[in-house]
This record gives structure tokens, sequence and C-alpha cells, in this order.
């Protein structure tokens, strides 16, 4: 309440948003539970609910979820895009370790290291930039003499590996394109080898944000022995 008063929220309307935020995040029955005494979890909840108190149109989060339980970082989240999709002429602005997060919460990401952005896009264009091939991970049946070689034979088939398993194997191959799969399975129906599941690799904003920053890693240690 006192929080409200600072920003000039009249009384009622500052009781109002008060309870209708506790309740949003579970905190209803807390209400007058000193700070202090609040789990490390609950007091960032309870920092939240003061960042929407004024219903601001640009909100700043840094690290809103940092420290939380599994269960206190699905509802964080929730909440803030509860609040987002209430009125789409709101703004946030986030700071995050946790990559699954920027990607459920932003329409855009900048990824950062030492200051310098690297890269900053849709998380679907980040993630796209990244994967030049595709590639899927195939159970299939015995192979019937089919060899990693035979794959790596096909013009279209850039890597494959090959894990054997009880029931056949596991193949993990790369593709200069997803259209040439077509042409993979016809190999493997040639040698009587049957696919019993497969399933397409998506890099996540995790895979680019490793990738990009341990390039800018490995061009300042190239650029620190030229010097």
């Amino acid at each position: 309440w006192m929080f409200s008063q600072f920003y000039g929220v009249p009384s009622k309307e500052a009781n109002e948003r008060i309870i209708a935020l506790l309740e949003m995040v579970g905190l209803k029955d807390r209400m007058n539970t000193k700070s202090a005494e609040l789990s490390t979890g609950l007091r960032q909840k309870m920092n939240i609910v003061r960042g929407f108190l004024t219903d601001p149109e640009v909100l700043f989060l840094d690290e809103p979820t940092l420290g939380l339980d599994v269960g206190a970082m699905r509802d964080v989240r929730r909440f803030i895009l509860d609040w987002l999709k209430a009125d789409k002429e709101r703004t946030l602005l986030l700071t995050t370790h946790y990559m699954a997060e920027a990607e459920e919460l932003c329409d855009r990401v900048a990824i950062i290291n030492k200051g310098k952005v690297l890269a900053c896009d849709r998380p679907s264009a980040l993630k796209q930039g990244l994967q030049k091939d595709a590639l899927f991970e195939i159970e299939v049946s015995p192979l019937n003499g089919l060899t990693q070689q035979m794959m790596l034979d096909q013009p279209e088939v850039t890597k494959a590996a090959v894990q054997q398993t009880e029931k056949g194997a596991k193949l993990s191959l790369s593709l200069v394109e997803e259209s040439a799969l077509a042409r993979v399975i016809n190999l493997f129906t040639q040698k009587d080898v049957k696919v019993m599941s497969l399933s397409k690799h998506e890099p996540t904003l995790e895979d680019v944000f490793v990738d990009l920053v341990g390039r800018s890693m490995a061009e300042e240690e190239s650029n620190g022995r030229s010097e």
C-alpha cells in the first residue's frame, strides 16, 4: 500500500489493485504478513506485485524468477503473460539467464555478452538462423546390412550417426534440406529397414546462446593472440 502512495494511486483504487494482484499470484492469505517472514519465493512474488501495482505501460523486470522453485517460476511467468495479454499496448523489458523464459515471454530477444549485443530478433528467427541443416532422430528395425557409410554416400546427407539398440538402431541424420528425408527413407525401404519412430530436432534459444557466446569468445581469443 505504501508504494502505491508514492505514485499517487488513490487509496481505494490501491486497495482494490493490491487484493486483485495478490489473488493472481496466490498471496491473498499473506496480505498482512511481514515481508521478512516470507520465504524467498514468496518475497519475489511480492516484489513483482509491487512492480505491477501502478499498472505501468512499460515494465522493467530484472531476472524476476531468479531463485524460485519450478512451481513458483511457472506461476510468475503465467502472471506476466496474463498481464501482457490483457492489454496489447503494454511493453515488458526483461533480463534473464533462463532461455526458456525469454522464449515464452518475449517477442524479441537480444543476446548480450560482456555488454555487446550479439544478436537481436524474434526467437523463431534466431533459432532458424542457427540451424543450417535439417536434423532428424530416427529409430529403426535391425539394419539388415545398411551401414553408416551407405547413408553418408547419399548426396543430401551431411552427417550420420548410428547407435545400436535392443530392437534395432537409433539414427541421427543431418540433411541439407527437409525434403531429402523421403529419399533417405527410400534407402531404408530398399534394405527392408522399418522406421519405428521419427522426430525432427529443433534448436532451442539455449543452443543459439551457446553458439553465439562461444563464437564471440573464440573471436576474442583469436584477436588476443594476434595482438
